[in-house]
Parts: structure tokens; sequence; C-alpha cells
């Protein structure tokens, strides 16, 4: 806007307006001056007055009018047909400001407004801070309105998933007509499974409360924040503010006084709370409490997994969280519902029935493609005519590492991809690993470079070839050094990572070291353990060779000791290999090792690999305080309860309620993992209820669990007993011991 202020008055009154105008000038907004419409200062000699005071009229956002009964005669008639619009409540953030300057009967369009009582010239000082106060609000609250519209359209204009060509589509090829309304479940509030938007009509007033959404990589939270911030109407405020949780840091000012100044109800949203990384969770968790008002709703969105790990730390910050809506994945009915919608916004009928005859024919399809993200991924393939081979996409890693070569190859067909594959693959591992090590800070190409992975190649010139860049979000507002934000979707960045690790394990040597030169979560491990799932026997033979010998390798190095983390890590995935035995380094491990840590790890992977007599003698070794106490501690960090390190944590009797989540889902599972889990399960359970007095008690869903939990094992009448024994000692206790 031209002006920030029109300044409408009586010629009678001239004197005092002049005088008015050059004060109010003087203050400033932002370290600009306050732009005043004032008719002689303004008006050109020879311009047409009328147009001149209609032109500015339309462009203010404020209007001044300094009444006394001069005024009311000669220009409130005038002015009164123009400025209805001004009267209004709302009145789309203008202000119509009355000074009142002498007495008089206000008519009754104006009498309703507050109006700044200026007939007493010795408060004429404290007024007029008034006056400059109220326009600095209404500016700001248009620059609020201007940022929304411009948020508006980046959400809009921000690349999605799957691509056509360089540079699209964006996120109004799906909007509206393609969006999936989600079904959610209300976890601080328990009740039956439904839609999104119903939930949010039957929410009621949600003003100073905050809602969190939560799910699995890939389930659509950031489209149902999309989604949230683009539709009008419903019991969300009409304001809505949308931010990553990335950037909040660095705008927590500009938020908190857009929340303060919001003259009406506002809607905050946080996208990817699980990517500022949980070394920022406190600062953020500052943050978000200063963006909680009375007029304020806070949305924000996180994967479930690190939003439980952290909530602890989160909810000191969001006393007011008035529910946490878990996305579920999406039905058959979705998924068929998506393609149709997506298959005629493109225009190709066939779509469907390729779908169709992949979730008939394909074992597990379903379950693959019920995640928004991997059904986006397939039908990627299927629109560019990739060689899809439907039967060996029935996990994510095969899926992911499908879309991986079909995104290169095309690049590269296209011309667009100036660099070798294995050139733009090691940069982009090695930009994954950057980001994954660093959550939450953007990576400065200098700082992501590593000669070992990117040889030759310029990390500037890479920036060029669509292959790399197309697949980043890339900041290039400093002309000095381009940032590396994050891979348009944060699980291709976590595939790469996962490919690497099994490239590794391939390769063997001192290569696996580099792979595994982190510790990575089952964001990454979910990756390597569909991969090691869907691999052939030779090769299972060749990685356990390769990881077995390595394993020998650091055992026998002087430094031993230094290597328990990586010792850990490669008794981790040997556990892990798809064997109808038990690998022998891991009964070597279990025999060996003289840290607990390494040869609960072994025992753990034993376990897994049907080992019964391993199993059986960890278990007693398990009655032990001092084994049981390491037990429960290594299972509270893994499964979030607390922030700490497996190698240091040593639990004394808190919140276990994420383990004991994670146990009971194993519980009721039906899978080979899930009973070869349960002896396990049922004496870890066992361990944590003795060691806190069988408190809390059995919720009802926990009881019908132990009720109704298989106990047989087909495999060993043995084995069957001792289940049936644990149990017996489990529910012993929970029936005898205060709950």
């Amino acid at each position: 806007m031209l002006y920030d202020v029109f300044l409408s008055y009586s010629r009678h009154d001239s004197d005092w307006a002049k005088a008015f105008y050059n004060r109010l000038r003087r203050f400033r907004i932002d370290s600009r001056p306050i732009r005043v419409f004032f008719a002689p200062a303004a008006i050109s000699p020879g311009a047409s007055i009328p147009r001149a005071l209609a032109e500015a009229l339309d462009d203010c956002r404020h209007l001044l009018v300094i009444v006394t009964p001069d005024w009311l005669q000669s220009e409130w008639c005038r002015l009164e047909e123009d400025v209805g619009i001004w009267r209004s409540p709302r009145a789309e953030g203008r202000l119509l400001l009355p000074l009142l300057l002498s007495d008089c009967a206000l008519p009754p369009s104006l009498s309703r407004l507050r109006y700044i009582d200026f007939r007493d010239p010795a408060a004429y000082e404290e007024r007029l801070r008034e006056v400059v106060s109220a326009i600095r609000r209404g500016v700001q609250r248009t620059a609020v309105e201007y940022a929304a519209e411009r948020q508006r359209r980046a959400v809009l204009n921000s690349p999605i998933l799957p691509w056509h060509g360089f540079g699209g589509p964006s996120f109004d090829f799906v909007w509206p007509e393609m969006i999936i309304d989600p079904l959610v479940r209300t976890r601080k509030h328990p009740g039956p499974t439904g839609r999104l938007a119903r939930w949010l009509d039957q929410a009621g007033d949600l003003r100073h409360s905050c809602v969190a959404v939560v799910g699995e990589a890939g389930a659509g939270k950031t489209t149902v924040l999309r989604t949230m911030l683009l539709n009008s109407g419903g019991t969300l405020p009409e304001k809505r503010v949308f931010v990553h949780a990335r950037d909040l840091l660095q705008m927590i000012g500009e938020l908190s006084a857009q929340t303060r100044l919001a003259a009406e109800d506002i809607v905050v949203i946080v996208d990817g709370l699980d990517e500022a990384g949980a070394a920022n969770v406190e600062q953020v968790g500052h943050a978000l409490l200063a963006l909680q008002g009375p007029n304020s709703v806070l949305i924000l969105a996180s994967r479930r997994e690190f939003f439980d790990s952290q909530y602890d730390t989160l909810y000191r910050n969001l006393s007011n969280l008035s529910e946490i809506l878990e996305l579920c994945t999406w039905t058959l009915d979705d998924i068929t519902s998506f393609t149709q919608r997506y298959a005629d916004k493109i225009g190709n009928p066939d779509l469907p029935q390729s779908v169709r005859h992949i979730l008939g024919n394909v074992p597990g399809a379903g379950e693959l493609l019920s995640n928004p993200m991997r059904l986006t991924l397939l039908l990627y393939l299927l629109v560019t005519g990739a060689p899809v081979d439907a039967v060996r996409l029935q996990d994510s890693y095969s899926l992911y590492r499908a879309f991986y070569e079909e995104w290169i190859r095309k690049e590269q067909s296209r011309g667009t991809g100036a660099f070798d594959e294995h050139n733009v693959r090691r940069a982009h591992t090695e930009v994954a690993r950057q980001l994954y090590e660093h959550k939450g800070e953007p990576r400065m190409l200098a700082e992501a470079a590593d000669p070992d992975h990117t040889g030759d190649t310029s990390w500037e010139t890479l920036l060029s070839d669509s292959a790399f860049a197309e697949l980043l979000v890339i900041d290039t507002s400093d002309p000095e050094e381009s940032t590396i934000v994050s891979f348009r979707h944060e699980t291709i960045g976590e595939f790469l990572i996962a490919q690497d690790i099994i490239d590794a394990f391939r390769q063997g040597g001192t290569g696996i070291d580099k792979a595994l030169r982190c510790t990575v979560g089952d964001d990454v491990n979910g990756f390597v353990r569909a991969a090691l799932l869907s691999i052939s026997r030779p090769t299972v033979n060749r990685y356990l060779a390769n990881l077995s010998a390595r394993y020998s390798e650091l055992l026998a190095a002087q430094n031993a000791s230094a290597s328990m983390r990586l010792r850990e890590q490669l008794l981790y995935y040997i556990g892990r290999l798809p064997l109808d035995y038990c690998a022998p380094i891991l009964r070597q491990a279990f025999a060996s090792e003289t840290h607990p840590l390494l040869r609960r790890s072994a025992a753990l992977g034993a376990v897994l690999q049907g080992d019964f007599d391993i199993e059986t003698e960890y278990l007693d070794i398990l009655d032990t305080p001092a084994e049981a106490l390491l037990n429960r501690s290594v299972q509270m960090v893994y499964f979030g309860d607390v922030q700490g390190d497996l190698h240091t944590f040593i639990e004394s009797g808190g919140d276990w309620s994420k383990t004991r989540a994670a146990i009971y889902r194993r519980l009721n599972g039906g899978s080979v993992r899930d009973l070869r889990l349960r002896l396990w399960d049922l004496r870890t359970l066992r361990s944590f209820y003795e060691s806190r007095d069988y408190r809390p008690g059995l919720s009802p869903e926990e009881l019908e669990t132990l009720t109704s939990v298989s106990l047989e094992d087909p495999r060993s009448a043995l084995r069957t007993i001792l289940l049936q024994q644990e149990h017996a000692l489990l529910m012993a206790g929970l029936q005898t011991e205060p709950r």
C-alpha cells in the first residue's frame, strides 16, 4: 500500500490537522516513517483532487477522521458512502479511527466505534501515542495478511511426488480434487476411528489449545497440514500461518508477534517437528510455547516415533495439548479412490487396472500401498513406463530402489543429467548422511563435501544436474553459498543411507565401518531389514561372511574397547539376517563378549534366529538383578521412553509407557518374529512390573492381550511349556500385587 494513513479533516481545522500530520509522520514503523496521506502535501498542483482522494482512500488501511461539528457537516456525508466497508467489525483488516477534537453528537454509524479523545490539550501526547500504536498494530496485521497469502501461494507451488518433468507439478496439481480425507485415531481421548474432517467439525472451540498430528513416515502428515492451511470454513479460525519446524527458531519472533497482534483468532501450523532434530527439541518446545495464546490454535505434525520419544520434553511446553491425532494407513477404498482420481487428472485410464492387478496378485501389496508416499512412488513408476517387476515390489526397500533407479535413468535420458549415475548417487548419499547426522541443520555445500564420496565432481556443478538437484530442497538465496535444506521427501534420504549400508555389507572390509559411522534409527533400519528379507540365500551368506569377518577383526584388534559401538551394530545386523539357523558368530559373541550390552545383543539376534539354547541360557541370566536392569534400560532407550545412550543409560523407575505399548503390540502379533520374541517379551514385562511394584496396573486392553495371547510354539513342546510358565508367573504377580 502507498499510504498507511488517510487523514480526513475539515478546512476549518486545517491548522490542527497540519500540526498533527507533521508530528505523526515523525513516528516510525519497522525503521521507516509512517506514510500519511495529507492532501495539501500529497496532491500535486493541477492534479484531479477528487480522483487523488478516491485513489488514496482505496489504497490506505487506516482512515483517521478529525471529528468536529464542521467535519460532520462538510466531510462525513461525502465519505459515508465511500467507506461503508470500513465500519464493518471485520473490515478486512481496515481501521476507521475517529479523533474527537471537540464536542459534537456523533452519528450512529460512528458512535459505536472506539474513538480517541483529543478534547483535552494536556492529554495530547498520550493520545497521539495511542494513535501511533493503533496504526502500528494495523500495519503489522496487514503484513500478516500479505504473508499469509504469500504462504498460501508458496504451498500451492511447492513440488510434490511424483514428478513428470523438470520443475513440476506442484501441490495445486492435487489440490483439492485428489485429497483423501484420512482416517485418524484419537489418542488422548480414545474413541472410534473416523475421518479427520468429521473430527474437526465435532472438535468445538480449539482456541488456546494444541493438536498434534502424528503418523509413520509417508503417512501424509504434510498433506494434512497443507489442507488445513488451504481449506476455508470449518471450526478452525480463518487466519492461518504455516511454518516448517526447522525454520521455527529463526522465525519465532515474527510468528509470536503475529499471534499476539492478531485481532482475530489464528491457527499456527508447524510441520516436520521430527525434522528439527532431537538435539533442538528443548529450544523448539520453548518456541512452541511462545505461539500459544488465548486466540491461537497450534497444530503440529511429527513422525509418531519421534513424537512419542520426545513427548516428555514437548509436553512441558504443550500443557494445553487437547488431542493427538494418529493418521491411520489408507484403506483399499482410499488406495483405489486416489488412483482413480490421479488417473483422471493425467488422462491415463489404464492406471487403475494396473494398481488393482498388483493389489490382487502381489502378496503384501495392500499393506505396502496403504502408505500414501509408497503408493505415490508406485504410480510414478507406472506412469513413466518403468519396467516394474510387481513381484519384487513387496517391500519398501525394493520400491524405493526402483523409483531411484528410474529417476536417475529418466533424467539422464532427457539429457539433463550431466554426471554419471555413480557420482550422483555418491553425492546424494553423502548429503543424506550429513542431513541425518545433523538433524534440523541445513548443510552448506562445502560442509557436505566428502572427496571419498564425490570424487572430483564439483558440488557447485552438481547443482546444474537435474538428477541430483531435483530430488533436493536447495536454498539459493545466498549468492555466496547454496544450502541444502532437505530431500523432497525425507524417506528418500533414509533409503539412500540404507542402500549404502547394504552395499557395505556386500563389499565387506573396513567399508562397513564407514557405512556404520553413526548409529541409525528404525527409520533407516526399516529399509535395511526390508532389504535383507528380499535377498537371495547366496547373498545372505555373503553378507554373513563379511559381517562376521569384520566383527572378528575388530574383536581381535588391540583397541577392541574402542570398537564396542561398532561391534554392537554388527551383532545387531547379523541377528536380523533371514537365516533358518543361528549365525555361529552370534553364539561365539554370546560366549566370549564380556560387556553385558554386547552379550545381550548377541543373545537377541540368536533368539530372532531361533536358537532355543541361547534363549533359555540368557533368560536365566535375566533373572539376575544386574542383567534385568540392563535389559530394562536398553528397552527404554530403544523404544523412546528416554533420550539416552544404549551404552550408558541406567533406568531408575521412570515412565516406561512406550516400552510397555511396544511389547503389548508384539504380544498381539502373529508373525514368526513376534513368536520368537514372546518369551523374551513376557520376561521383560515381568521384570518391569516387579521393579515398579506392579504399578501401573493393567488397562482393559492389556488384560485382553494377556488373556488371549498365543503361548503355543509348534516347533518345540518344551518352549511351549516355558511360555506357559512365564505367562503364569506374570499373571500371578499382576493378580496378587497392588495395582
